[in-house]
This record gives structure tokens, C-alpha cells and sequence, in this order.
């Protein structure tokens, strides 16, 4: 017992070192505003939620960087929503509707015509500034990929205990201004809702035919870095937020997707990893005296407000709800696990 709570301990030390050096060094886009006389394709990704589109598209009309092409991809949509996302087309032909397999990107190398290429999730809204700062980062530290984790929306209970896992688990596990200055494809989290690549570099190393199906554009940091070429992930700041439908089912995707991502698909490796912030804190708490509860109790409630901070969360809530987060954390895994097995079980089959 006395083992399992030093690696509990240290393993939680750990990870508040990491949401410290984060927090200390404020791994946030900053804004930039002059105007770069560059060109900018937008793929935005369509996956059946088109109720944020109009508004998404309507956020980069009004972005002060006007020398862009949008492609919105889709694979499937309502007729009265192809329709009316047709007529908003029809009003600025720099906006296009490109139908196909949500997998296969490879037509962009043949329409993009952009100095750089940005991948935009449909779930998304960005404000003024956005991809002009975003061009400055990928420029003046020459760049092949800068991602940004957009600021989540937070619009009902529910959201507020499983959106915030995929923050949490990327802030304790990921020290961010350090993925710019190690190559290593091992610091390579990343995401797919807010992405700006070189075109050239991308195109040149098809980076967007080697992706892995099971990742998608979330893989694009890894290839871009075993290419030797360098790489960042910054927090979204006021830039970009993140506007899910208020569902359950989506929402715990959302955060599985995140926990296989960081993991890279390796579920016992995540198994590890929340057995050490669920389960863990949870038999100290209950064995052991409330003297020596003070370390973890004084961790858990720093790294939260640290990380509350960071994404523009409210700590007060961050800390209360944090209970109840650990436990969706687990559901999360379990469903993340049920559904690899099934997915697993079906290949077998065939």
C-alpha cells in the first residue's frame, strides 16, 4: 500500500509540474494584426452538424484577412441544409461545397490554390485576428503546422463535466511551448478542429495522403514532425471557441476521440493513466488520514484552477465539479474501450 501511494503521489506531482510550466508560460495564440499579402485555402470538415455552419462561414467573412478560398467537405447533409448552404455559396464564390469520403483528402492538393492551408472543424467559430496571427506563428518560426485548441462553449451541465477532459488531459500530460522545440514526434498532440499548414511543405510530403484513417487530420502533427520539420499547439485564447450541440453521445466522442489521440490508440497505456487520477486519489482519500491528504488535495486543487485559467473556464466550477469529472473521465475510457473492441470484433469478422 505504501508503494501504490507514492506512485499515486509522484505520478500526481508529475502532472502538476507539467499544468505549472504551462501555466507559467501561457501557451496562448497572440494576436497579430497586420495584414499578410498571402493566400489562405479553408477545408472545413462537414460531419453531419451543420447547425454551427452558417455561423462559422458568417466568422470568416468577417475575419480582417479577405484573401482566402473555403471549401466546406461534406459527405452527407440535409437537402434543406445543402440547399441553404448552396445559396450562401452562390453569394461569394470564393465559398465552395465539395462532396465525398470524410477520409480522403487528397483532392485538396489539386483545388487548393492557398499559400497556406488551413483545416477547420464545422463545430468551430473564430473571431478577428485568427489567421492573420496564425500565419505570423507559422512564418516567423518557420513552421510546417501550427494547431489551436479552440476554447470550449459551455452550455448546459452535461457539457460543463466531459468538454473540459480533453483540456485537462492535455495540459497535466503535454508541456505545449515545448512541442516547437523538440522534433519529436512523441510531443505531438494535437487536434483537428483548428490546423494551419505550409501548402508547399504539405503538398510536397503528402502529408494529407499519409494520414492514418483512424486519426484524420489529428495525425498531421506526427507526420509533419518525422519530417523533421517544426511544429506547435497553442491554446485558442479569445481567437476560436468551440460550439457542440448540446448532445451526450457527442460530447463523450468528443472526449474519447481526445483520450485516444493523446494516447495514441494505445488504450492500456490510458487504462494507466486514469486508474492514476481516478481510482488512485480515491483509495488515498478513503485509507489514509486527512494530514497526509493535504499534498494531493493541494495538487488536484491547483491544477485545476491552473487549467480553469488557461481555457477560459470558471475555476470556482472547475474545482466543485471536478469529482464528477473523474468519474465521466472513466466512462469516457469505458466507452473508448467498448468501442475499439467492437470496432476490432467487426474487422475480425470480415
Amino acid at each position: 500500500m505504501i508503494v501504490f501511494t507514492y506512485t499515486v503521489l509522484v505520478f500526481l506531482i508529475l502532472r502538476f509540474t507539467v499544468t505549472l510550466f504551462n501555466f507559467l508560460s501561457n501557451p496562448k495564440l497572440s494576436a497579430f494584426r497586420p495584414a499578410f499579402a498571402s493566400s489562405v485555402s479553408i477545408v472545413i470538415t462537414l460531419r453531419n452538424e451543420e447547425s454551427n455552419l452558417l455561423n462559422l462561414l458568417d466568422s470568416i467573412k468577417a475575419q480582417d484577412f479577405t484573401s482566402f478560398q473555403v471549401f466546406i467537405f461534406y459527405s452527407a447533409m440535409e437537402k434543406q441544409d445543402e440547399e441553404t448552404v448552396a445559396q450562401f455559396c452562390s453569394y461569394d464564390n470564393r465559398f465552395r461545397m465539395i462532396k465525398g469520403d470524410l477520409q480522403d483528402l487528397s483532392w485538396v492538393a489539386r483545388e487548393a490554390t492557398g499559400d497556406y492551408l488551413m483545416l477547420l472543424d464545422s463545430n468551430t467559430h473564430i473571431h478577428t485576428g485568427l489567421i492573420n496571427s496564425m500565419i505570423y506563428r507559422l512564418r516567423v518560426f518557420k513552421m510546417g503546422i501550427v494547431s489551436v485548441v479552440p476554447t470550449p462553449v459551455l452550455k448546459s451541465l452535461r457539457q460543463q463535466l466531459v468538454l473540459p477532459l480533453s483540456d485537462f488531459m492535455l495540459l497535466n500530460m503535454v508541456p505545449l511551448r515545448l512541442v516547437r522545440l523538440f522534433k519529436t514526434p512523441v510531443l505531438s498532440a494535437s487536434n483537428k478542429d483548428c490546423l494551419l499548414l505550409d501548402a508547399k511543405l504539405c503538398f510536397r510530403n503528402q502529408w494529407l495522403e499519409r494520414l492514418d484513417p483512424a486519426k484524420g487530420a489529428a495525425d498531421l502533427l506526427r507526420l509533419v514532425k518525422l519530417d523533421q520539420q517544426n511544429a506547435e499547439v497553442l491554446l485558442g485564447n479569445t481567437f476560436i471557441y468551440k460550439c457542440p450541440k448540446n448532445n451526450d453521445a457527442e460530447a463523450l466522442a468528443t472526449a474519447g476521440d481526445s483520450l485516444r489521440l493523446y494516447f495514441n490508440g494505445n488504450l492500456f497505456v490510458a487504462f494507466l493513466y486514469v486508474f492514476l487520477v481516478v481510482v488512485g486519489p480515491l483509495i488515498i482519500f478513503l485509507v489514509f488520514d486527512i494530514k497526509v491528504l493535504v499534498l494531493p488535495i493541494g495538487l488536484i486543487f491547483l491544477s485545476r484552477v491552473m487549467i480553469a485559467f488557461l481555457t477560459a473556464q470558471n475555476p470556482f466550477y472547475a474545482v466543485i465539479t471536478h469529482p464528477l469529472q473523474m468519474i465521466m473521465l472513466l466512462v469516457v475510457y469505458i466507452k473508448a474501450l467498448s468501442s475499439q473492441l467492437l470496432t476490432s470484433g467487426k474487422q475480425k469478422t470480415r
